[in-house]
């Protein structure tokens, strides 16, 4: 995507698509600290250890591009801005380090296999339908991140979750509290109601002459013509490029020839592995400890005194923790960032080898290849298209990024106006309609051009805007041509609206002064059916319906489930607004209970589940309410 490279390169997608990908909130924050002169200023501090500014501010950044990819024009742009987001920011950044350190304190540590595993299924590092190293390593360098520091925070939050599903999924939900939410959510009521329609009092409602005035001369704020602008502005589309861009039948070979691994799939190996583990700090006794103890394994294999297979039962078997084992699956090269597990597995001559004892940061390997997969390349003519395909898009990108960078200089070296970008570049200068601050159509709907055509330097000072990237691919250079003052709207233009709000609050009024009076007259004994009648309503006897009954108005069904269980032989009586403005009285005068045949064994499961995990959360978050109370936090707010 061309964002960053319109931003030099920094921020944008792929921090927002990890965050996307891995379900676990802010996994790899809290990595790779960057320390200028006296060292970067701190967002907090979480018991011994700090949050940076600069940590914070990348996660803020990355939950603003989160919010705005979600929620896209119908982002409230306050928001983005607002004090809130920036607390809910750095308590979650809190939440996430009192967690790690519990994890730690816990000693919960995700393995290698388990490592390797939640890293090959992020989607963002595929290509061609598999693990990429070399897109690995440019994402993580493009962010400033190291793989081993990728990695490690990747292992600290798969640590993490394993402390949330270990409460959350140990949950469990009694046989008692089943039934009694079966009994509730299935439960019925025979309810009837009447409903007295909006309209009808709107269409008597008078309103006279001199309340017109009057309103008008009371609310002067609400009867303004708003401040408007007209707007010149330069488009420019990566599709109308990628639509224009050839490439010759050399360059498809060449670039066929050159990325040829692309196009194929490299030799794989399958690989089981039995490692002895080493802590991160191991002492050189230790170190010699455990390879004394991989060559003893190993021995017993090469001598044939046990199958690969038997000591891998006996290495799932230990208790100790301080070996494991286990089926690895398809391994390529320069998957592993130590090239010492690769070499010793692809200089295995055929399946069954077993290695000598591998060193590995994580420990001892031994290595057993399992099965070998040839490498295998597809012919030019199958990938020819895609080649051509892919060459256009970024003949287009590279042009579409050149020529952005063209409108950026001419738009900063003529702020004054748009003609010589418009030459440079060969492109019609547009114009829009007249629009205020809520926008219109095109893309004076779009929150970055109102807000910039209102701005400062655009509106007040005349300048020329910064290019504005609406969308990926699609930029915009515009300033503004003409601009109207807002203005007082004269009483004739305002009459209309004047006499439509003025019945509209007359009808409303009436509306609520009947529905007290029914209800009065409901609770003394008086029949709703009968009421209808005489107020001109509309009367519904609906019996006994559930709480989701379909073909009952929701504001009436909720309101209803609301009220007490009436006393026998009485009803519970309410009201209800509904959403078009009516108004309903509603009477509930029996309550059935769910009966728990109602539901099926898989419904009943499920909602087991459900409860389950509700309570299992609940618990997580008096845990993590307990241990961030028992940590001391210190929050700088004033530097956010």
């Amino acid at each position: 995507m061309l964002l960053q490279k319109i931003r030099d390169h920094a921020q944008g997608w792929f921090a927002y698509t990890i965050i996307g990908l891995l379900i676990i909130p802010f996994a790899v924050w809290g990595i790779n600290y960057y320390f200028e002169g006296g060292g970067p200023l701190d967002a907090a501090v979480v018991g011994d250890s700090k949050i940076s500014l600069q940590e914070y501010q990348r996660a803020y950044q990355q939950q603003r591009q989160r919010l705005q990819a979600i929620l896209g024009d119908n982002l409230d742009p306050t928001l983005l801005e607002g004090p809130r987001l920036k607390q809910d920011v750095l308590r979650q950044l809190i939440d996430e380090r009192v967690l790690n350190e519990l994890a730690r304190d816990q000693r919960l540590r995700v393995g290698d296999p388990q490592l390797r595993e939640a890293l090959l299924a992020l989607p963002v590092f595929q290509q061609s339908g598999g693990f990429n190293k070399e897109l690995y390593e440019r994402l993580l360098r493009n962010q400033g991140y190291t793989v081993a520091a990728f990695e490690e925070g990747l292992r600290l939050s798969l640590a993490t979750e394993q402390l949330r599903d270990g409460i959350v999924v140990s949950a469990l939900a009694t046989s008692a509290e089943l039934d009694n939410i079966i009994a509730l959510l299935k439960q019925q009521r025979e309810i009837e109601y009447l409903t007295l329609p909006l309209a009808q009092y709107i269409a008597k409602a008078t309103v006279e002459e001199n309340a017109i005035q009057d309103y008008f001369q009371k609310n002067p704020d609400r009867f303004i013509h708003p401040e408007q602008v007209q707007i010149q502005f330069l488009e420019l589309k990566l599709a109308d490029l990628a639509g224009q861009a050839t490439v010759s039948e050399d360059e498809l070979k060449t670039a066929y020839e050159t990325q040829i691994d692309r196009y194929g799939r490299p030799e794989e190996r399958s690989a089981s592995h039995i490692l002895v583990k080493l802590a991160p700090d191991a002492t050189p006794e230790q170190v010699t400890q455990a390879e004394a103890q991989a060559q003893q394994i190993a021995e017993e294999i090469h001598s044939g005194a046990k199958r690969f297979d038997q000591a891998l039962e006996a290495v799932k078997a230990d208790a100790s923790g301080r070996i494991e084992g286990g089926d690895l699956g398809l391994i390529t090269k320069g998957m592993f960032d130590s090239p010492a597990f690769e070499r010793a597995l692809y200089a295995l001559e055929k399946v069954g080898d077993v290695s000598e004892p591998v060193r590995m940061p994580s420990g001892f390997h031994l290595i057993r290849l399992d099965q070998i997969k040839p490498a295998e390349i597809k012919p030019f003519d199958e990938v020819r298209d895609s080649i051509a395909q892919e060459l256009r898009q970024q003949q287009a990108e590279n042009h579409f990024y050149e020529i952005t960078q063209t409108l950026a200089n001419f738009g900063y070296e003529h702020p004054d106006s748009l003609e010589p970008a418009a030459k440079a570049l060969d492109a019609p200068i547009q114009e829009s309609a007249w629009f205020d601050r809520q926008g219109r159509e095109g893309i004076t709907k779009q929150a970055k051009v109102i807000d910039s055509a209102f701005s400062e330097d655009v509106l007040k000072r005349g300048l020329n805007s910064e290019p504005l990237e609406l969308e990926p691919g699609h930029v915009v250079l515009l300033r503004v041509k003409e601009h109207k003052e807002a203005t007082p709207r004269t009483l004739e233009e305002s009459h209309d609206e004047i006499v439509k709000t003025l019945r509209e609050q007359q009808g409303r009024e009436a509306l609520a002064k009947d529905i007290e009076a029914l209800k009065v007259r409901a609770v003394e004994g008086e029949r709703l059916q009968t009421l209808a009648q005489e107020f001109s309503g509309e009367f519904k006897d609906i019996g006994l319906v559930s709480r989701d009954a379909p073909s009952v108005d929701n504001a009436v069904l909720t309101a209803a489930f609301r009220l007490p269980q009436p006393e026998a032989g009485q009803v519970a009586l309410g009201s209800a607004a509904l959403a078009n403005g009516d108004q309903a009285v509603l009477e509930v005068s029996q309550v059935k209970p769910g009966q728990l045949d109602a539901v099926s064994e898989d419904e009943r499961k499920a909602l087991a589940r459900q409860l389950a995990q509700q309570a299992g959360t609940g618990q997580f978050d008096g845990l993590l309410d307990s241990v961030r109370g028992k940590t001391k936090i210190v929050a700088y707010s004033d530097r956010l």
